[in-house]
């Protein structure tokens, strides 16, 4: 893959002249952050996003063909993300052009995913990554309305565009007009997933336009979860009165935070609340690393199996937190770069990530979350690694 700004060699020689730490900078043969990205990015080429099966997965055609999946919609952003990164001009065209046919007119404008529900609406991001990207007007009118709608009262027809199986996940209308009324999303479940879904559409509609009210939002809704979710220690359970830390319903938070510190100014009130709940997670998170690297599918159950979704979303935010001072880099980047080798060390040909635990609900019941299938190449994995990826390359090649 042709990198038009920097070699990746070059970008190491720059981190370790800007003081970033040697072990962000210097990598095994073919485990940089670059040649992991190309492998990963290529592997969502290699399907449709509407009914995501890439190569060499046992993954159950995320969407059904019918509309592009949350975790999908994450791995789409970040490979926009990735082509800006390394100057690929032509990989972005090709990423953009995937998208072509969800505009209306298009031959997939039937399956643009329906708004009014926090695993539809992130849909919204991948268009405003191509509008922040390109200039592109009709992603940018296309994202901004997934965005807005997040605030917007409960319309009539909200259950008709929804699958069945997503209907028991609906908040109800009277609940809505509640949460709307105190400044939050009418979306809010309080499920710890939101906290990643939410974050990432405001935040993509505020790097956008830089209209305020959006991080504003994002922010105030975070601090609501962090209020009526987080343990003492800083670790989530999967839901009120399921007493089990699940993996990666704690790695959509840990990465939820971060994405919304950026962009907030030190000494604001919102900034210091979650920055303080942000660093004492990330503590607890560090003392149940395991020694390969890798956190359990129940983090703080020692019993529980290597999972490697949560554990990349841990890696991701303790890179992020070295990159932006949060955390102190002597100690957590070397952990997070554990992590990541220890995942990179386990894809396959086709650069699927193995170990991911499929889509979980939850229930009190620690054996059901010991005995959830195993998945390879599941985007809920694929996205998290080029979250890494990304925040890694962000540190020797910052955005403008």
């Amino acid at each position: 893959m042709k990198a038009v700004f920097m070699s990746y060699f070059a970008m190491a020689l720059s981190a370790v002249a800007a003081g970033i730490p040697d072990v962000f900078a210097e990598w095994p043969e073919g485990s940089d952050p670059q040649s992991v990205g190309a492998r990963i990015v290529n592997q969502f080429l290699s399907t449709e996003p509407e009914r995501y099966a890439a190569r060499g997965s046992n993954g159950n055609g995320y969407g059904g063909g019918e509309y592009v999946a949350y975790p999908v919609s994450s791995l789409w952003v970040n490979a926009l993300e990735y082509a800006r990164l390394v100057g690929d001009e032509g990989l972005r065209k090709r990423l953009t052009d995937k998208f072509e046919p969800f505009y209306p007119g298009g031959t997939k404008a039937g399956k643009v995913t329906k708004p009014r529900h926090v695993d539809f609406n992130v849909f919204g991001a991948v268009p405003l990554e191509i509008a922040i990207q390109t200039g592109d007007p009709r992603a940018r009118q296309m994202g901004l309305r997934y965005a807005d709608d997040q605030w917007e009262p409960p319309r009539p027809d909200d259950m008709s565009v929804m699958p069945e199986w997503l209907k028991s996940h609906y908040v109800a209308p009277e609940r809505q007009f509640d949460y709307l009324r105190d400044g939050y999303s009418g979306q809010t479940r309080l499920w710890i997933d939101d906290m990643y879904m939410i974050n990432l559409l405001q935040t993509q509609a505020y790097r956008l336009t830089l209209d305020e009210k959006y991080i504003r939002r994002a922010a105030r809704e975070m601090a609501l979860y962090l209020d009526k979710l987080q343990l003492d220690n800083g670790l989530f359970d999967h839901a009120a009165g399921m007493p089990f830390r699940w993996g990666r319903g704690n790695g959509w938070m840990a990465a939820g935070m971060p994405m919304i510190l950026q962009y907030l100014k030190p000494g604001d009130a919102l900034y210091d609340r979650i920055l303080r709940d942000f660093r004492r997670m990330m503590e607890t998170l560090l003392a149940f690393q395991r020694e390969n690297g890798l956190w359990g599918q129940l983090v703080d159950d020692p019993q529980s199996w290597d999972e490697t979704s949560g554990s990349l979303m841990f890696a991701y935010a303790f890179v992020s937190g070295c990159r932006h001072g949060w955390l102190e880099a002597d100690v957590f980047a070397p952990a997070a770069r554990k992590a990541y080798l220890a995942v990179v060390a386990r894809l396959d040909e086709f650069g699927n990530v193995p170990d991911v635990c499929t889509g979980t609900g939850a229930q009190n019941d620690r054996q059901y979350y010991l005995n959830r299938p195993r998945v390879n190449g599941d985007p809920h994995g694929q996205a998290p690694f080029l979250w890494c990826v990304n925040e890694l390359l962000s540190i020797s090649h910052p955005s403008p």
